[in-house]
């Protein structure tokens, strides 16, 4: 009976190994091309279970998790649906709005700080800050957009200015990337060129296509900081170029 008993417990401790420590890519819905709010839930979710139980993270060098996380960041699962215009704008402001709160909650599962002052996942963090600057776009354009279907006069005074504010809002969020120049030591060399693409790829698109009108002379006043600030010769060679975009557009708009 002892024995018997023993091979029972044997039995249910590797069958604990194997599915209570097993693989992780089991836990998240890999074969689906898009992931919806629901599936980031899932995987955050998941993520966080794995920081309770000091577990790895989905990441970039793990050849197990690489997948998980590259759909994590991958772009195509916002814009397939907030380009589709075959789609309602309800619908798509709030797939927008439920994708910027999972978001938040990928922003801080990998905002973990090591106790060389380092980001743990440095190049992953680096990564989900940029996705975040991708889906900021177009979540506060189909906001926007809804207001201007819902409202009764399109082209009334406080239409336009609830508009102009959230192209502020928007604005003061990718202040809010800027920011991290400030802890540009605690990334690595391949995080940075990560978060440089972000700035190259998505500040341009800020200024000419999603906030034309916004108020910018807060992010000039972060720009002059920062340009100070960095000791990456790259970052401050794109502050200067974002800088120089700024001034051309608030020209253009002056007449001048």
């Amino acid at each position: 009976m002892k024995k018997y008993l023993s091979a029972v417990l044997l039995f249910i401790a590797a069958g604990c190994l194997f599915s209570c420590g097993g693989s992780d890519t089991a836990k998240y819905p890999v074969e689906k091309k898009y992931w919806t709010p629901e599936d980031y839930n899932t995987a955050n979710d998941n993520i966080v279970a794995a920081k309770y139980n000091n577990r790895e993270l989905p990441n970039l060098d793990n050849p197990k998790t690489a997948d998980i996380f590259l759909k994590l960041v991958d772009t195509n699962n916002t814009s397939v649906v907030m380009n589709d215009d075959q789609l309602g704008i309800t619908h798509r402001a709030k797939f927008g709005n439920d994708m910027f709160t999972e978001y938040k909650n990928l922003y801080e599962n990998y905002s973990i700080i090591d106790r060389t002052d380092k980001y743990q996942y440095s190049a992953e963090f680096a990564e989900i800050l940029k996705f975040g600057l991708h889906l900021q776009l177009y979540y506060i354009s189909a906001g926007n957009e809804k207001i201007i279907k819902d409202a009764d006069d399109p082209k009334a005074a406080e239409v336009i200015d609830l508009i102009t504010s959230n192209q502020n809002v928007l604005i003061r969020n990718y202040d809010v990337y800027l920011d991290h120049i400030n802890y540009e030591e605690r990334f690595s060399d391949k995080a940075l060129t990560v978060y440089l693409d972000g700035m190259k790829i998505y500040f341009p698109k800020l200024v000419n296509q999603f906030a034309p009108d916004g108020n910018f002379e807060p992010m000039l006043d972060k720009i002059a900081k920062m340009l100070k600030k960095t000791k990456n010769p790259m970052i401050l060679a794109e502050l200067e170029n974002i800088k120089t975009l700024i001034n051309s557009r608030v020209k253009k708009i002056n007449g001048q």
